[in-house]
């Protein structure tokens, strides 16, 4: 993916353009006569892709604090009003939880930053808010160089010095890490052109720094006293002389001189000509190779633009969404609907195989005109009227049987029947379902029952004299 990083110092601009393993430098800006024409012609080529800016300036402040350890919105609010009191002047703040202490109150070690002077950035911010680039947010380039201290010597104490890639200013910057974390950076101007002259003057501010690290006891106390880990990133022709004239104590700094090129080697990093890499250079590579980096310094405001930007996607990629889900259940509808197509032509087929089987029955009787419904209905009808006439003569049997095991009973009525339930019984008669109108046949009787067959006894028992005791 390519990406579109702008690195402003207190001097210029420069424009990059980022993608997989190299960067390309596009063109550099000067606030002189006609600079607001010149950007914004820059930024009518590209005005969709989203801008990264880096700030490397002199303005930028720090300061490291403790504060109690919460959570959630009461961190937030007590780290915006820490905030305001330590830079109140300033619109462009940033603050950054970076671990908790380990002995006492376990407080929170907290980094807040500042651009002390909004002059740096708004009147090239302004031409970026008149031409609508989404801006994807402002980052402090110190901030961003301790992702870069994996690829470097180990140390909790770690002074990372850098050369600043100006036309005409040239400055050095020295970045101050415990345990990887940014306490502090600082940028001074190095116009030297004598490389000799200029080597020295690096080893004494790196001296100087180190003095007031001790002085603000930022390095422990110890015994011995512990050894600061300067990593001067540098060219190659300086390294050379470095590894010449390095004179230092070495008890109490250790002093690791990296060229730029090797270190572009070990990240994976192709320039587009012979330029000389620089930290920015770094950086930037990992800004396009990281998914999301976190905002620093730009408001809500600044990135409105790149909001509605993030919220078009939203939709497209909603919309489109909705677009697949729509077609996939259109697919799955039609493979329904195929389905019962499929199952109404299999039903048309046995219905027509059926037809032709009723035809040729009806061929076999060519006289008659009766309906296979009716005809139905004709041998459910048969069959109900053979139940009704059936014969009472085995179940008579059966009871004279038992009657004759019983002598003292005398029978004085007897009753039998059939019918569909134990009420219908003695009910139904042969002489009522004659007398039935054929029209109303079909409705009053069920075919679908099974009938039952029953007998109803009416008599007394022999010598009875109302002693139901003594009954036998």
């Amino acid at each position: 993916m390519k990406k579109h990083i702008l690195y402003q110092s207190d001097y210029e601009l420069h424009a990059f353009f980022v993608k997989g393993k190299k960067i390309q430098e596009v063109q550099r800006f000067q606030r002189v006569n006609k600079f607001e024409a010149n950007f914004t012609q820059y930024l009518s080529r590209n005005p969709k892709t989203p801008i990264y800016w880096l700030v490397d300036t002199t303005q930028e402040a720090y300061q490291t604090t403790l504060l109690p350890h919460v959570l959630g919105k009461d961190r937030r609010d007590l780290m915006a009003y820490k905030m305001r009191r330590s830079f109140e002047e300033s619109a462009y703040t940033y603050g950054i939880v970076q671990g908790r202490e380990t002995q006492g109150r376990k407080d929170d070690r907290v980094l807040f930053m500042a651009l002390n002077d909004p002059n740096f950035l708004e009147p090239w911010l302004d031409l970026l808010t008149r031409q609508k680039i989404p801006l994807a947010g402002i980052y402090s380039l110190p901030l961003l160089s301790q992702h870069l201290l994996k690829h470097l010597p180990q140390a909790p104490y770690t002074l990372l010095v850098t050369d600043t890639p100006h036309s005409d200013n040239t400055g050095l910057r020295q970045t101050f890490f415990i345990n990887q974390k940014l306490q502090f950076s600082r940028l001074i101007p190095l116009n030297i052109s004598d490389i000799q002259e200029r080597t020295q003057e690096i080893l004494n501010q790196i001296i100087t720094t180190q003095r007031y690290l001790d002085n603000e006891r930022l390095l422990p106390e110890s015994d011995p006293p512990q050894v600061l880990s300067a990593i001067i990133l540098t060219d190659s022709q300086t390294c050379r002389v470095f590894n010449k004239s390095l004179d230092y104590d070495p008890s109490t700094l250790n002093i690791h001189v990296l060229d730029n090129s090797d270190l572009a080697l070990k990240i994976g990093i192709k320039t587009d000509s012979e330029r000389a890499l620089y930290l920015p250079d770094f950086v930037a590579i990992q800004i396009s190779r990281s998914w999301f980096t976190k905002n620093h310094y730009a408001s809500h405001k600044d990135r409105r633009y790149s909001f509605y930007r993030h919220l078009r996607k939203a939709f497209y990629f909603t919309s489109i969404l909705l677009l697949s889900g729509a077609t996939a259940k259109s697919a799955i509808l039609l493979q329904d609907a195929n389905s019962l197509k499929e199952k109404g032509l299999t039903t048309i087929e046995k219905t027509k195989s059926r037809q032709a089987e009723i035809e040729k029955l009806r061929e076999k009787l060519p006289h008659s005109d009766l309906d296979i419904l009716l005809v139905r209905n004709i041998v459910d009808v048969g069959y109900h009227l053979k139940a009704l006439h059936l014969s009472p003569q085995p179940a008579l049997e059966k009871l004279s049987h038992v009657l004759n095991r019983h002598n003292d009973l005398l029978i004085q009525q007897l009753k039998w029947g059939i019918g569909h339930s134990k009420t219908e019984l003695f009910e139904t008669n042969t002489k009522t379902m004659k007398s039935e109108k054929r029209d109303n046949l079909f409705k009053e009787l069920d075919f679908t029952k099974n009938f039952i067959e029953g007998q109803r006894l009416q008599g007394k028992i022999d010598n009875f004299k109302g002693d139901y005791l003594k009954a036998s």
